[in-house]
């Protein structure tokens, strides 16, 4: 145990003597990367184009609908496509027959709102003129009506959460796994400074090397990752929320939601980082260790978007690493977790942490490996 914790603090000393590390941490954590995030989730916001106006082709004319819609200074009204055309962001109204029609690019997110709010000024007009020509003939809406449906979500702030519980588990997973990544020199860094061999003459166990060494990893990934949530936070402040938040929301976790997402957490740094130590023992070089780690990231990143799925989970889901760390996170933010569905991602990762750090150590225990050329 004496010796597991030297080598963690050694690691740990060297990583923060490494300035340039430091530097490069901190200010892609804390400034680079929750600027361009932000700016990214604003993106329209920051460059005007929520308040561009839209125009609206109307051809061949319907005047009786063309007052509604220039009653909205942020639609134009171009009776020729070619005008409409020149200012590339327009919508095409027609009538065909009893219908009207609203034509739109769904891809781009300015016209299909634009279309939104349009079709909810029609159906409004529509509305009225139902009233109107019932009236005309001495009959109520109730009358044809005689009991509506609706549908009302009784969740407090449910859009808000549905996309925290949807957006965060996936930024953990992203963070965990590039940060751990970070840290491959912890793994192999000695390799190439060709000073292993006088660390395996030492008294310290070759358990304690690698268990050390991982726990360093998850230290460095944990950190960068809470320097990136803090700076999304500091930049929030000055309008670049992220997520929820730049809707007027915000990530909001209660005392019991902390409680089992720091577990989780800690589970899942846990099996990331043996699985960096242990990709990085097999490793001469950190440029080869990183060719071994990339499709660990690409696996995460397709386990953290899969678990975003609307599909039921079997209990036995649970027990995949990551995809089962995220379903427990996204339940855990939508408070409709089942302990079982905690515990089982914990004790998975703790498994395969310790597996993990056994292969490890078996390899410290073969030469051929930690020192071919």
């Amino acid at each position: 145990m004496y010796a597991t914790v030297l080598m963690f603090t050694k690691e740990l000393r060297v990583m923060t003597r490494d300035r340039r590390l430091m530097v490069g941490v901190v200010l892609s954590s804390l400034v680079v990367l929750p600027a361009l995030m932000g700016f990214l989730t604003n993106i329209d916001r920051l460059l005007g184009s929520e308040k561009q106006a839209v125009h609206v082709l109307v051809a061949p004319p319907l005047p009786e609908l063309e007052a509604l819609v220039a009653a909205d200074p942020g639609w134009v009204i171009d009776h020729d496509r070619a005008a409409a055309e020149a200012a590339k962001s327009y919508l095409a109204l027609e009538r065909q027959g009893d219908a009207v029609r609203i034509l739109v690019d769904g891809s781009r997110r300015l016209l299909a709102r634009a279309a939104r709010e349009l079709r909810e000024v029609l159906e409004g007009e529509r509305r009225r003129q139902f009233t109107a020509a019932l009236a005309a003939r001495g009959l109520t809406r109730e009358e044809l009506e005689p009991f509506s449906v609706e549908l009302v979500d009784t969740g407090s702030d449910s859009l808000s959460r549905l996309m925290t519980s949807t957006l965060v588990p996936y930024l953990v997973v992203l963070l965990l796994v590039t940060n751990a990544n970070r840290a491959l020199y912890v793994a192999v860094g000695e390799k190439e400074r060709k000073t292993l061999s006088s660390l395996l003459v030492s008294t310290a166990p070759r358990g304690a090397i690698v268990v050390g060494k991982s726990l360093a990893i998850v230290v460095f990934a944990l950190f960068s990752s809470a320097l990136l949530i803090l700076g999304l936070v500091l930049f929030s402040r000055f309008g670049l929320a992220l997520g929820p938040a730049a809707n007027g929301g915000g990530i909001r976790l209660s005392a019991g939601q902390i409680a089992e997402i720091v577990p989780n957490v800690m589970a899942l740094s846990l099996f990331i980082a043996a699985v960096i130590m242990l990709l990085g023992t097999l490793a001469r070089t950190q440029r080869e260790a990183g060719i071994y780690t990339a499709p660990l990231i690409f696996v995460a990143i397709f386990l953290a978007v899969f678990s975003m799925s609307a599909s039921e989970f079997s209990l036995g889901t649970y027990a995949v690493p990551i995809l089962g760390n995220s379903l427990a996170m996204r339940e855990t933010l939508l408070d409709s977790l089942a302990p079982v569905n905690l515990l089982l991602p914990i004790a998975t990762n703790l498994l395969l942490f310790a597996a993990l750090v056994w292969a490890s150590v078996r390899l410290y225990h073969r030469e051929e490996v930690l020192f071919r050329p």
